[in-house]
């Protein structure tokens, strides 16, 4: 070919480069276009997943979706598009039966409640890296990183994750769900610059033994120059992300040291470039962070922070009301912005010289219990901004004073279970509830399901298996119910086991962690235990439920002597909600291993913590509760002969309420008090909660009165044909 030609050639693929680029650039826009209006339609969930292609002006609409309106609307505004002149509309309809309605339900909480993947559930963090395709391929729609696709019991995982390892456990969590006969893994792993560090090893430095070691894991981050994101989320490993402006990441621009429990994170590349981190802390871990001019930018409620920079912008976007904060700088910065729920002072001690010092000091009560502090040290940051964030929904640790929103929520409209019609046909338009969020269990039907624990057992005390739907007859306020399901005592538990470490049961603390422990042991392999604790006024998630046994007995073994005020009542309403709401379509309890003494029952004093949720409001929520209450109620020891006869007789008289209280709290869901001295006591109570379990089975059925006037609704359950004794709740309320 001459060199005349070639020229003609290079020309023309040169024009057709530059002719090609306007055209895949309104491609690109208009997949842009399709996608946002896909993922912003009214009602359009993580159980739907639609597919696009675009070829000639024309857009083919593929995947499934839960309803016929969401399918119509989808089609209707990609038409109007300027740019598209037909649309192919192949979605299908979803199954609407109740079974798969559950199935879908529970495994959005398994998996999105699973500690490698509840982290990207709240922001959808993952979607900022996720793959792009070109304008000629079939293109996602991502509301989040994972959709749940279930058509008779099969589920399908569809989405883009960061790490192989999350995909795995999503899939494990898909096979954990009760009814799902297969599961297909669609996910595609993208990949980006992610480093996750191993946790600490808790055998090899058994922290809790020797007093000169640190209280929790260390965090320290080093960057001069660059930024310095941290984000506090239900993780239990750290993750580290490198970027850089200026270049790609290169593999020395960051080192990574362990020292006993102390991780060191520095950022040093050999050219001077800047590189940005971005951290993913677990709870309860410490954190230093050290730069020069780089800003430190950090979210979530930090357990202890100590931050210095000599001149890089600080940002704070932090639960205060759980948090302290103090700051000593050289001089005061430029901007400072600080809400007006954080009370502070400001000032500038002496005159020059010892004047540079600049300050802000939390002014609350040091008594007062909170959870986490913050401290920073520096010259002069360019700013200092502190923003109210509140207390992620997937957080292990939950403040007392959240009970009382989180109640009054339990009781709220979206937390009700509401079935489809029986006949399986959708509801007219106009009768369908508003849209609601995915994390929410609503069902497009006003038919309500009323689902019942009921304990069966003999003459001599012990289960009675075997029953089904025509043994048992329901009776609400005198009226026989048709019962439309029955799970049987073989069917897996979740079962919290709540701890109660304040001071109160100082003296009962091995007693406690034994308990938990055979509890654990006692519980069957299929059942699902999740370990919480109360202490400093706060909830902590120890475990959530898992099946692990091995890995709930390290946990165990790692809880330290804690202690602080007993808000009992907040600890069992945040129990509750943690998980078990969630879990509304399975076999939960919520064993209470306690002294029963809320502080609300104490003398006052400017270190108590009471609940904020009042007894009497306990006791008509746990009507409401899809879940028994075991109460497992220690009895405090005989008191010496020298003490007064006054403070003895106060004494028992308040641990009389607290049984009482507790008693009746059990008895309002079906459940039953069991009482301890010792550890003796204790091994007896294992065998009693165990054989108590074997005894439970699950009834469901629609009330034939479905007015819902929020009226009391007394239940009676009898077995026919058996010499049997059923112990259930007395009713519940009708809203």
């Amino acid at each position: 070919m001459s060199a005349r030609a070639v020229a003609a050639s290079l020309a023309l693929l040169l024009l057709a480069g530059s002719l090609a680029t306007p055209a895949q650039g309104q491609s690109a826009r208009l997949v842009d276009q399709i996608t946002q209006l896909i993922s912003s339609q009214r009602g359009i969930r993580i159980y739907d997943w639609v597919n696009f292609t675009i070829k000639d002006r024309q857009v083919t609409l593929t995947g499934t979706v839960s309803n016929r309106t969401l399918r119509s609307g989808i089609a209707r505004s990609v038409r109007k598009l300027e740019a598209v002149d037909s649309v192919v509309n192949e979605l299908e309809l979803s199954s609407t039966s109740g079974d798969d309605m559950g199935i879908r339900i529970n495994a959005y909480w398994r998996i999105y409640g699973h500690p490698e993947i509840r982290r990207l559930a709240p922001d959808q963090s993952a979607l900022k890296q996720r793959l792009r395709r070109s304008p000629e391929d079939t293109q996602r729609v991502l509301l989040q990183p994972i959709h749940i696709v279930v058509e008779d019991g099969h589920l399908t995982l569809e989405g883009e994750l960061e790490q192989q390892r999350e995909k795995w456990v999503a899939e494990e969590q898909a096979y954990a769900v009760l009814g799902v006969r297969s599961v297909t893994n669609n996910i595609v792993v993208t990949g980006t610059d992610t480093e996750e560090l191993r946790p600490i090893d808790f055998e090899n430095d058994p922290w809790w033994r020797d007093s000169q070691s640190l209280d929790e894991p260390v965090v320290r981050v080093e960057n001069p120059g660059g930024a310095v994101r941290v984000r506090v989320v239900n993780t239990e490993r750290v993750r580290l992300r490198r970027t850089s402006r200026s270049r790609p990441v290169q593999a020395g621009d960051t080192t990574t040291t362990r020292l006993g429990r102390k991780t060191r994170i520095t950022a040093s590349p050999a050219d001077g470039a800047q590189v940005d981190l971005e951290i993913d802390l677990p709870y309860g871990q410490r954190l230093e962070v050290e730069t020069v001019d780089g800003p430190i930018l950090i979210t979530g409620l930090v357990r202890r922070a100590d931050l210095k920079t000599s001149f890089g912008r600080v940002e704070l976007a932090v639960p205060w009301k759980s948090v302290r904060f103090a700051a000593a700088l050289s001089r005061r910065p430029a901007h400072v912005d600080i809400p007006r729920d954080l009370r502070a002072s400001m000032r500038s001690p002496g005159q020059p010289p010892e004047g540079s010092a600049w300050r802000i000091e939390d002014v609350r009560d040091e008594r007062r219990s909170l959870y986490g502090r913050i401290r920073l040290e520096g010259i002069r940051p360019d700013a200092i901004v502190l923003r109210e964030a509140a207390i992620p929904e997937d957080s292990p640790i939950r403040m007392h004073w959240q009970a009382s929103e989180t109640l009054s929520t339990m009781l709220q409209r979206p937390y009700r279970m509401r079935m489809s019609r029986r006949d399986g046909s959708e509801p007219p338009l106009d009768e369908m509830p508003p849209e609601a969020p995915d994390e929410t269990v609503r069902f497009n039907s006003e038919v309500r399901l009323v689902q019942l624990s009921a304990s069966v057992v003999d003459e001599q005390n012990r289960p009675v298996p075997g029953l089904g739907r025509d043994d048992f007859e329901v009776l609400e306020d005198g009226v026989a119910q048709e019962v439309g399901i029955v799970q049987d005592v073989d069917a897996e538990f979740n079962l919290i086991l709540l701890l109660d470490c304040s001071t109160s049961t100082l003296v009962d603390r091995n007693a406690v962690l034994e308990a938990a422990k055979q509890f654990v042991l006692a519980a069957r392999p299929t059942d699902q235990v999740g370990i919480y604790v109360l202490s400093d006024a706060y909830l902590q998630v120890v475990s959530p439920l898992t099946a692990d046994r091995e890995a709930l007995l390290g946990m165990i073994e790692q809880i330290p002597r804690l202690s602080g005020g007993t808000p009992l009542y907040d600890a069992i309403t945040l129990s509750y909600a943690q998980e078990l709401a969630r879990r509304r379509w399975e076999r939960n309890a919520l064993v209470v291993i306690s002294d029963g003494m809320d502080n609300e029952m104490l003398p006052r004093n400017r270190r108590s913590v009471p609940s904020v949720v009042a007894f009497e409001d306990l006791l008509r929520v746990a009507a409401e509760i899809n879940s028994v209450i075991y109460p497992i109620f220690l009895e405090p020891e005989e008191f010496g002969v020298r003490v007064e006869r006054s403070w003895r007789e106060r004494q028992r008289q308040s641990t009389d309420r607290a049984r009482n209280r507790m008693q009746q709290l059990a008895e309002r869901t079906g459940g039953q008090l069991f009482r301890a001295k010792s550890m003796r006591d204790l091994d007896r109570v294992y065998e009693q909660v165990a054989e108590e379990l074997r005894s439970i089975y699950t009834l469901g059925y629609y009330p034939s009165n479905q007015e819902f006037d929020g009226e009391w609704r007394r239940i009676r359950v009898h077995v026919n044909g058996h010499a049997a004794r059923v112990r259930t709740r007395p009713g519940y309320y009708g809203w």
